[in-house]
């Protein structure tokens, strides 16, 4: 993206955007039931599990605190660096890794590895089989994958939504999505998101974000964890309570 002649430089998950997450989907914070379905489904597990995409703790904590055991992994060292602050505010201890998912090298394998909540669907699709081979080797025999993925149809193209998160009585957030285009060749929706700290009506730092969702088919998907190595693979759409949503939870074993 260029602004008369200056090359803009997006920032993704960076400090503006991690505090409006923490704000906005804090720990224990369950969207669409999305903790209390995916808590069902691993409450059983012996072994260890990995959430890849952990951010702020929002899910892991809540599973630390009903004795799972649970590492995270995520690319964002903001996010980790909040993940810390919140385990240590819910007195709970939890690893942590700083990793990309196509070139995780964690030295173990897990009883479950878990993807929540469409964040799947923010990695380039050029990635993504990468991904799942990277989620195979780490996963012990018979070991779990579920990962949400999701279909785009809420997207308007050229929407714009404001909103305004207080942080005191001087300072705020002002966070601003525009709506770019829907590539249906790609199978992917782009927005441009745009987070402002304010302080007493002045804005003092500022984050642009190029956020890309891209969406897979349900026998594409099929076809793609086959390809990669798993098997009795099923899936529930709108964990298994909404048939008309837009989120598809998938369960594969290695």
């Amino acid at each position: 993206m260029k602004t008369k002649g200056v090359v803009v430089m997006f920032v993704e998950y960076g400090k503006l955007s991690t505090k409006l997450y923490e704000m906005t989907k804090p720990v224990g914070f369950s969207i669409d039931g999305d903790l209390e379905y995916y808590y069902d489904k691993l409450k059983n597990c012996s072994g260890t599990i990995l959430e890849a995409g952990v951010g702020t703790g929002r899910m892991m904590i809540p599973f630390l605190q009903k004795g799972l055991a649970i590492e995270g992994v995520d690319l964002s060292k903001e996010m980790l660096e909040q993940c810390e602050i919140n385990m240590a505010k819910a007195d709970v201890t939890g690893i942590l890794y700083q990793e990309d998912l196509t070139k995780l090298n964690l030295n173990k394998q897990y009883e479950a590895i878990m993807m929540p909540t469409g964040s799947f669907c923010l990695l380039p699709r050029e990635i993504i089989q990468d991904v799942l081979v990277s989620f195979f080797k780490h996963l012990k025999e018979s070991g779990q994958l579920l990962i949400d993925i999701e279909l785009p149809m809420w997207f308007k193209s050229d929407e714009i939504s404001v909103a305004n998160y207080p942080l005191s009585e001087d300072e705020g957030l002002l966070f601003t999505s525009t709506a770019k285009e829907i590539d249906w060749q790609e199978q992917k929706v782009s927005y441009i998101h745009r987070y402002e700290f304010v302080e007493k009506g002045i804005v003092k730092e500022t984050e642009l974000s190029h956020f890309t969702l891209y969406w897979y088919g349900i026998k594409e998907f099929e076809e793609m964890l086959l390809k990669t190595g798993f098997s009795e693979i099923s899936y529930e759409i709108g964990y298994g309570k909404n048939p008309q949503a837009s989120l598809i939870t998938f369960c594969a074993k290695k």
